[in-house]
Parts: C-alpha cells; structure tokens; sequence
C-alpha cells in the first residue's frame, strides 16, 4: 500500500508516518501544492498512491481544495473513479460542517480527528479494503 499523508504540522505527519510503519509505503507533504505534485509524479511512474489523508486547515491550499486538485490530476491522467485514491481527511477539531462538507462534496472516504490512534487509523484502512489484518 502506498499512502500519502500531507499535513502543514510536522508532529501530526510524524504520527500518522509512524501508525504507518510497516505497513505502507508513507510518502509525506507539508502543503497541498506539494501533495498535487507528488500524486502526479506518483501516476506517471506507474506507482499511484492507494489512499491519502489531507489535513483539512492547512494555509494556502486547504484539505478540500488540495483533494480537488487531486482529483483533477488524476482524471487528467484517465485514471478511473474505482481506482482513484481513497481520501481520509483528518481534522484537529470535531467540525461538523468541515466533515460533512468533505465527506459529501470531496469524495471522501472516511475521516479522522487528530490526534488519530493506530487502532483507529488500521481500522478505517480494513474498512476502506485496504488493509486486512489477521
């Protein structure tokens, strides 16, 4: 599995690299643009992530916006809606309306609230059908 996590807060990237470890190939991005060029080099060298966790308040590109753009790379390189990244989003705070908004009008799979345990993060992985454990 090859997971990119991309928050602005190093210690909260650390923490998911380490739930991770392991486990996932972990690439980590500290900003949306960042993330954009990383998926986008990650599809033309044939190796696609399989999931990402967007911080949803980061400066500049915003969780949304970054999985947005996402999506937009990856629908220029014709990779099909099955087979697009599932997208976590993580948030610091429990924020209704940026979940529901992320997880209604993003094409999110799941989230999180930071900080996220390794139990719950191995969970939605198995839910997701990314991760089997047993």
């Amino acid at each position: 599995m090859r997971v990119l996590v991309v928050d602005d807060d190093p210690a909260s990237r650390q923490v998911l690299a380490a739930h991770l470890s392991g486990l996932a190939e972990t690439f980590l991005c500290a900003s949306g643009p960042e993330a954009v060029d990383a998926a986008g080099a990650a599809i033309a060298s044939g190796a696609p992530f399989d999931v990402v966790f967007l911080d949803i308040i980061m400066p500049h590109m915003d969780g949304h916006e970054t999985l947005v753009r996402l999506r937009e790379v990856e629908e220029r390189a014709g990779v099909v809606p099955e087979n697009r990244m599932r997208a976590v989003m993580i948030t610091s705070m429990d924020d209704e309306t940026n979940t529901m908004t992320a997880l209604f009008d993003g094409q999110v799979a799941a989230y999180l609230v930071k900080p996220p345990n390794r139990s719950e993060l191995l969970e939605k992985l198995v839910t997701l059908g990314l991760l089997s454990l047993g």
